[in-house]
């Protein structure tokens, strides 16, 4: 987690910000790049003079390549390089291999930051090839409107606290995931031999025809899935393998927290409400602390619960919630204490 010291001021820098405004300031990438860019940066705790090499050489040869910004994070090395473009351009992989090119020449590169202003995408290192950018970003955000997200994500990369190493290694999962889910999907599109087999081999069958083959294939399909993902959900659930967070419950505590944030201590600090979804219950949070537990979230039988100081209410419908207002914002007081 990111401290909440600098999510604060991350957050207050970039209210000065106003998206709105900069719509019509932003006219050129120079514009982008002076007045929205770069001040996104400054409130990430980087110095337009001491932290930011604008205009760095990112050429090899007779090339005379230059990178917009090479950002100084820890010590006098560049980590990462950022390709600014006009505020409005949408951005494609042509802007990409841009990036890439001269991330390829900047050796100490480890990440690049591909931007607009208002889109940004983030992109690490390949892990199987040095100095190359793997093509596909590991984060991806919008600033055209603030929100929390966008804050708590791009705080990260704060210069008092940025782990260019971390930051790395969870790309690499993120990067993990991506090929996972790709491998996955296109062996349900494209069953593979192998995994008939395994299916035809959990039937019971012995010796594999082309006509099974052909069958087993034709039954892998999006109906399959549908009837069997119900009974995978209920054993994960059943065994504790994954916590599943449900429609529902985001409902339920969007319900809460637009309620809560009426009061005047939530007016300029609604993020100071946040969840964790754990095993047994859905808690709804104060300042992210698991000590500070606002209410609960349960659920049984397809039936859902909150549970404010002990005391349980079946949900069933916003109406509902709006009756345990004074509830909740009793058991905020006590948690502040």
């Amino acid at each position: 987690m990111v401290d909440k010291r600098v999510l604060n001021a991350v957050r207050k820098g970039l209210e000065k910000l106003d998206p709105s405004k900069l719509i019509e300031t932003c006219t050129n990438e120079a514009q982008t790049r002076s007045y929205l860019i770069e001040p996104i940066f400054e409130t990430l705790g980087y110095s337009r003079q001491d932290d930011m090499a604008t205009e760095m050489n990112a050429g090899w040869g007779k090339k005379n390549d230059k990178a917009d910004i090479g950002l100084y994070t820890q010590g006098k090395r560049v980590e990462i390089l950022v390709e600014c473009k006009k505020l409005g351009v949408k951005l494609n992989d042509k802007h990409g291999s841009q990036l890439n090119s001269y991330f390829g020449n900047v050796k100490t590169a480890k990440v690049g930051i591909l931007t607009n202003g208002f889109e940004w995408l983030f992109f690490a290192e390949d892990s199987n090839t040095p100095n190359v950018l793997n093509p596909e970003p590991f984060l991806k955000l919008d600033f055209s409107v603030l929100t929390d997200e966008f804050v708590e994500a791009i705080s990260i990369f704060h210069k008092s606290i940025i782990n260019i190493k971390k930051i790395i290694e969870d790309a690499q999962d993120v990067y993990f995931m991506q090929r996972f889910e790709k491998a996955f999907i296109d062996e349900l599109i494209e069953p593979s031999e192998d995994w008939i087999k395994s299916i035809y081999a959990r039937m019971g069958g012995k010796r594999l025809t082309e006509s099974i083959k052909s069958e087993i294939s034709k039954r892998i399909n999006s109906h399959a899935i549908q009837n069997a993902l119900p009974i995978v959900i209920e054993n994960e659930m059943k065994n504790g393998g994954v916590v599943i967070t449900t429609g529902e419950e985001l409902a339920i505590y969007n319900a809460i927290k637009t309620i809560l944030i009426q009061d005047k201590l939530f007016k300029k600090d609604h993020h100071r409400i946040t969840y964790r979804d754990q095993k047994n219950s859905f808690n709804v949070l104060l300042d992210d602390n698991n000590k500070k537990i606002i209410c609960k979230i349960l659920s049984n039988r397809g039936k859902y619960f909150v549970e404010i100081s002990g005391e349980k209410f079946e949900f069933s419908g916003v109406e509902n919630i709006v009756a345990l207002k004074q509830r909740l914002f009793d058991a905020v007081n006590s948690v502040i204490g």
